[in-house]
């Protein structure tokens, strides 16, 4: 797994999330009744992608002590490395669906 990756899909997600609290927090009136509390989805968001780079570092540990000969059978090295790999690939997905969200928003027309 490549710190890179996880890196990109990170950054691209929190510049989503920094887009849309700005704007939310442009916009005066007060919240709805079906509103959630301030920072419901950044919070859910962010630890998402904890989540996932905790696999990932979790993943490439378990690699550099398979090749230095320690404890990891190849087995357990090839499970953490699928997990972080389907972890970081739903990142990209939700990733890319939030951005095709937000741009059929923005060509709206008012």
């Amino acid at each position: 797994m490549t710190p890179g990756v996880v890196g990109a899909a990170s950054q691209g997600l929190q510049s989503l999330q920094s887009q849309s609290v700005g704007q939310s927090a442009s916009q005066t009136g007060t919240q709805g009744a079906g509103s959630s509390p301030a920072g419901g989805f950044a919070s859910a968001l962010g630890s998402a992608i904890d989540q996932v780079d905790a696999l990932s570092n979790q993943a490439d540990q378990m690699a550099a002590s398979y090749a230095a000969g320690g404890p990891v059978t190849v087995d357990q090295l090839m499970v953490a490395e699928q997990q972080a790999s389907l972890a970081v690939d739903l990142v990209v997905q939700v990733r890319d669906r939030a951005v095709s969200a937000y741009q059929t928003i923005m060509n709206m027309q008012i």
